[in-house]
Formats: structure tokens, C-alpha cells, sequence
């Protein structure tokens, strides 16, 4: 993997959700996560994180949002999404979400 390509995987979590839990909770709030929360207005404009096995908050770009949301929509798993995202480094520097998929 070079350093201008990362691949993240983890479970799924908007920001409203992680801005309102207790950390210590995040990594099960995450593995529980409900489709229907995810989905949710507030929660969609939130943006979306991904909590790692290594129990690690990677926040997603805006990018991601789309992606997250179209994938979450297509599953049939109503509790625990887990993804596994590609992002890229882009010209300024910041990592950009390119492809979300569930696995």
C-alpha cells in the first residue's frame, strides 16, 4: 500500500452518534449500529466515521457520505455495517473516500 492510498475497515458510524456517546463506548455503539439510525436526516448530514478493530476513529471526508449512505441502503444487514473503504491522497493533501463497499 503506498502512501497516497489507504484502505480502512470497520464498522460504520455517524458523527451525531459518536459526538453523542461516551468514548469507551464507541467500539460497541459502532458494532450495533442500526440501519435506521444511519439513515436518519441528522445523521446523513452528520457524515459518517469508521471504527476500526484496533477500536481507532477514522472520521470520513464528505466524500464519503454518498457512498456510505447508497451502501448502507443496498444491505440487507439491519445492525452492524462493516465496510471496507479506499481512500486517496488528493493535490492539498487530505485523504478523499473513493470506494465504500460492505463486507
Amino acid at each position: 500500500m503506498s502512501s497516497d492510498t489507504e484502505t480502512v475497515e470497520g464498522f460504520v458510524i455517524d458523527i451525531a452518534c459518536v459526538r453523542k456517546n461516551p468514548r469507551e463506548g464507541l467500539p460497541e455503539d459502532a458494532r450495533t449500529h442500526t440501519k435506521e439510525c444511519a439513515l436518519e436526516g441528522h445523521c446523513v448530514e452528520s457524515g459518517y466515521a469508521v471504527v476500526t478493530d484496533e477500536d481507532r476513529l477514522i472520521l470520513l471526508d464528505s466524500e464519503a457520505t454518498t457512498r456510505v449512505v447508497e451502501t448502507i441502503e443496498r444491505s440487507d444487514t439491519e445492525r452492524g455495517h462493516r465496510v471496507r473503504v479506499t481512500r486517496e491522497r488528493t493535490d492539498g493533501g487530505t485523504m478523499e473516500t473513493t470506494a465504500v463497499e460492505e463486507l
